[in-house]
């Protein structure tokens, strides 16, 4: 499990500083797998027309967006972005996984919930540690969203480089571009990091019932099923989030691009008018893909560098 425990794990309590390490490590680790997913889910996400039917946009599926895709822009088109996106990982592992532990041992020394609050105290530390990693990491979010929804024509491209949209995005935008969408990112942020916390320490209780011991694959397999679960019903908060991103940016190459001048609800109702319902939940197949494998190695990657964390302690000592 994670977060604060009265009692040390194998008697070895682990320090802000190696919690955040192992944080870091985790979402460094977890990025390099899973940005090509990342990659397909933007796309999907910020397609207008519908994914399927008569009047279906450029990507109508995931087998078809990925020949697609490495047809016109080659393989190197899924990693689009990653320096800023492996940026965010990194810094969003480190706070999110550093906060939560910190979050819930206040929780726990101030406040000392019955334990049949814990599941509780889970979601609602795990919602405030996900509304901090969020705010920290959200201009390389803004900048990686940008990258990935960028054309294919290498002589219109609005950025060159990471560096040159920090730059361009702070001369046109000010302070305020690199937060595009922050109400709708935390607004869902807030309960998926509750509920993956929650759900992830409620899954590895359950398999620890049946699985004597620890291992790796526990660990791999309730964090997936923990993300899967949060990341589809909160799903629509995540779309619109990243179409408000892209205000003041326009694609080209990718079919219809609105201008969002509007704000998080206003943007709801648009979508589901001109789009229906179904909108709202572009690119949820990737989604799901990308949120179980994010989830589930984040979690299966935090466990095994925190027990490498607590082997050199005890070396040390």
């Amino acid at each position: 499990m994670v977060g604060y425990h009265p009692e040390p794990i194998n008697g070895k309590a682990l320090s802000s500083t190696e919690h955040s390490e192992a944080g870091l490590a985790s979402g460094i680790a977890t990025r390099a797998i899973i940005q090509p997913l990342d990659v397909l889910k933007i796309r999907f996400q910020l397609q207008e027309e519908p994914i399927r039917g008569i009047e279906s946009g450029k990507y109508k599926g995931v087998g078809q967006s990925i020949r697609l895709i490495i047809r016109e822009e080659g393989v190197l088109a899924f990693w689009k972005g990653h320096v800023p996106a492996q940026g965010l990982s990194a810094v969003y592992g480190l706070v999110q996984f550093a906060s939560f532990e910190w979050f819930t041992k206040q929780a726990t020394v101030l406040f000392n919930p019955p334990k049949s609050f814990e599941k509780g105290t889970d979601f609602l530390c795990g919602a405030l540690a996900g509304c901090v990693a969020m705010t920290a990491a959200m201009p390389l979010d803004v900048i990686r969203t940008r990258l990935v929804a960028q054309g294919i024509d290498k002589d219109k491209l609005v950025y060159r480089s990471t560096s040159h949209a920090i730059m361009k995005i702070y001369k046109y935008e000010g302070l305020a571009g690199y937060f595009r969408g922050w109400v709708p990112s935390v607004a869902q942020i807030a309960p998926f990091t509750g509920l993956q916390f929650m759900l992830y320490n409620l899954f590895i209780g359950w398999y620890h019932t049946f699985v004597e011991g620890k291992d790796s694959g526990g660990a791999l397999l309730c964090g997936a099923m923990a993300g899967t679960a949060a990341k589809t019903v909160l799903y629509p908060l995540d779309m619109v989030r990243h179409r408000l991103q892209m205000r003041g940016f326009q694609r080209k190459g990718f079919g219809k691009s609105s201008n969002y001048s509007i704000g998080m609800t206003r943007t709801f109702r648009h979508v589901i008018k001109h789009e229906s319902i179904y909108g709202l939940f572009k690119g949820l197949w990737p989604s799901q893909i990308k949120a179980a494998a994010n989830s589930g190695f984040a979690f299966l990657f935090y466990e095994l560098f925190c027990d490498l964390l607590r082997a050199r302690k005890e070396l040390r000592q």
